[in-house]
C-alpha cells in the first residue's frame, strides 16, 4: 500500500462505524470462510440477530466446528453460553473455494436442504506470495478469490430469486434478499500487468506471469469489475434482490499471516482496523436495502472505486472478464449458463 493508503487507514482506524441490528427471525444466512477473521466476527453479529439458520461456509469442518463453539460460548440473553438458541439453527457445511467439486456440492446441498436464502455474504478469500495451483489446474488464488467466488454466486441466484417472491416473513421486518461479495481498497493498487494480454485468465495462469506483491490486489479488481457486470442481470436490476461489493478497510484478521512478523505487526497497531470494528463493514453491506445494483461499499457507505474501473478501459475489461470467467464456470457448471449469457 502506498503511503497515502496507509495515512489513510491509520485516519480510518479512529472512526466509530455504526452497529447494525435488525430482526432475522425465520431467515437464512451463509457467511463463507466464518472460522476466523471478519467473518467469524460477521457470523457472531448475525448469530445475536436470531435468523433461523447461520451456515458457517468453511474449508476445515473441524476448524469450523471450533468457530461454532466460540459463537456459542459468546452467550446471548436468550440462552446461557454455550448453548444453541432454539431459534437459531447454527451449522458447519464444508467448502473449498479452490475446488470446484467442493463448490458444486456445497450449491447443490444448499439448493437441496434449504427452502430460502436472505444473504449469502462471500467473505472467503486468500492472499498468498507463493505460486500454487489448484487440482482444477488454476493458479490458487484466481480461483479462489474469483472463479469459485463467483460460480458459488450464479449456482445460488435461483434460490436468492426464490426467496424475493416469498411472502413478508411478518409485518415491519422486510429484508431484500442480499448477495455481497467482500473486496477491497487495495483493488487500486493493481498493477495488473496481464491486462494487454489475448486472454487474461489464461495469462493470469501463467507462473512466467506471476507478480507475488500484485496478484492479490487484482484479484479484488476483479470482484468489483464481475461484481459491476453481474448488476446488469434483471434480477439484480428488478431491485429484487441486492448486489454490492464491500471494502472492509485494513483490519487485523487473518489475512496477512505470510506477512513477516514485524511487518505485521506495524500494520495492525499502526493502521489497522480491529476485527470486530471491521467486521461491522460487513454485517452493514450484508443488512443495508437501498443499494443501487452492484455497488461498492466502504465503512458503512457507498464510494466510487478506483479511477480503472470506471474508466472506459475498465469497462471493457469488465465485459472481457466475465466472458472468459464464464467460460470456465459454465463448463463445471452449465446450469448457471442463462446467467453468464447477460
Amino acid at each position: 500500500m502506498s503511503l497515502p493508503q496507509l495515512l489513510w487507514c491509520a485516519y480510518e482506524r479512529l472512526w466509530t462505524l455504526p452497529t447494525t441490528v435488525k430482526d432475522l427471525s425465520g431467515r437464512t444466512v451463509i457467511i463463507t470462510g466464518a472460522n476466523v477473521g471478519l467473518g467469524l466476527e460477521a457470523a457472531r453479529s448475525i448469530y445475536a440477530m436470531n435468523p433461523a439458520r447461520l451456515i458457517l461456509a468453511v474449508r476445515s469442518v473441524s476448524k469450523g466446528k471450533d468457530a461454532k463453539r466460540d459463537i456459542l460460548s459468546s452467550g446471548s440473553k436468550e440462552a446461557p453460553p454455550g448453548q444453541d438458541r432454539g431459534e437459531t439453527k447454527l451449522e458447519v457445511w464444508e467448502l473449498d473455494l479452490a475446488n470446484f467439486k467442493s463448490v458444486k456440492a456445497f450449491a447443490e446441498r444448499c439448493l437441496r436442504e434449504i427452502d430460502r436464502l436472505d444473504v449469502l455474504l462471500e467473505n472467503a478469500a486468500i492472499a498468498t506470495g507463493k505460486w500454487t495451483t489448484t487440482a482444477d489446474g488454476w493458479e490458487v488464488t484466481t480461483q479462489t478469490n474469483v472463479i469459485s467466488t463467483f460460480m458459488l454466486a450464479t449456482l445460488l441466484m435461483p434460490l436468492l430469486e426464490k426467496t424475493a417472491k416469498l411472502p413478508s416473513l411478518k409485518q415491519g421486518s422486510h429484508l431484500r434478499p442480499h448477495l455481497v461479495i467482500l473486496a477491497s481498497d487495495i483493488h487500486i493498487n493493481a498493477s495488473f500487468p496481464q491486462k494487454t494480454q489475448p486472454h487474461v485468465l489464461t495469462a493470469m495462469n501463467d507462473e512466467a506471469q506471476f507478480v507475488p506483491m500484485d496478484r492479490y490486489s487484482t484479484s479484488k479488481l476483479f470482484d468489483i469489475l464481475l461484481t459491476r457486470e453481474l448488476a446488469r442481470h434483471p434480477m439484480f436490476q428488478s431491485g429484487d434482490v441486492v448486489l454490492c461489493s464491500l471494502n472492509p478497510g485494513l483490519c487485523r484478521s487473518e489475512l496477512m499471516r505470510e506477512f513477516p512478523p514485524m511487518r505485521r505487526w506495524i500494520m495492525y497497531n499502526l493502521f489497522a482496523r480491529t476485527t470486530e470494528e471491521g467486521a461491522k463493514t460487513l454485517v452493514w453491506a450484508s443488512l443495508e436495502d437501498k443499494v443501487t445494483p452492484g455497488s461498492y461499499s466502504s465503512s458503512c457507505g457507498f464510494i466510487n472505486p478506483s479511477k480503472y474501473v470506471l474508466s472506459v478501459e475498465g469497462a471493457q475489461m469488465q465485459k472481457k472478464l466475465w466472458k472468459e470467467v464464464g467460460d470456465v464456470v459454465v463448463k463445471v457448471a452449465p446450469e448457471t449458463a442463462s446467467v453468464w449469457n447477460l
